[in-house]
């Protein structure tokens, strides 16, 4: 899977989400938030912890998420 494969690989489906989104505080450390479009309306958004080499999703949904909206 293109997550776990390569995290922060920066395409059309895959980058990092900005302004307040770009991070999320999660298990006591604040880490970077990523987004993966997983079809034309469904995203997985994920959080990077390098330090323990771990992936943690932080929303699942099928339809678009309006927090990204501008």
């Amino acid at each position: 899977m293109a997550i776990t494969a390569n995290p922060r690989r920066v395409d059309s489906r895959q980058h990092r989400l900005k302004g307040s989104l770009g991070t999320v505080k999660m298990v006591g450390l604040v880490l970077e938030q990523w987004q993966y479009e997983a079809t034309s309306g469904g995203r997985i958004w994920y959080a990077i912890d390098d330090g323990e080499r771990t992936i943690w999703i932080t929303r699942a949904g099928a339809g678009h998420p309006r927090q990204t909206d501008a």
